[in-house]
């Protein structure tokens, strides 16, 4: 997915505008919650997003949405990941 399909998706699920955000390299956080549901979408890097029970990579064109209220953590590898994130 490109960068204009995503923003195109956003409005669709009714989603703010999204920001640009960069992950640190070898970024391993604690497991927390939001208070919001997310979408993003990696455009650099990859991010590994980790739940209670599985962890997926996202790699440039790739995108996800969580659930506010989801158990998780964000993990990145050496070179960091770039992602434009929206919440709602």
């Amino acid at each position: 997915m490109n960068e204009d399909q995503f923003r195109q998706e956003l409005r669709k699920r009714g989603y703010p505008e999204a920001q640009i955000r960069e992950f640190e390299p070898n970024l391993d956080k604690e497991m927390h919650t939001h208070d919001q549901s997310a979408m993003a979408l990696v455009t650099r890097g990859a991010l590994t997003l980790v739940l209670e029970r599985e962890s997926t990579t996202y790699k440039p064109g790739e995108w996800c949405e969580l659930v506010a209220g989801t158990l998780h953590t964000e993990r990145t590898g050496p070179s960091g990941a770039t992602v434009l994130l929206a919440y709602k």
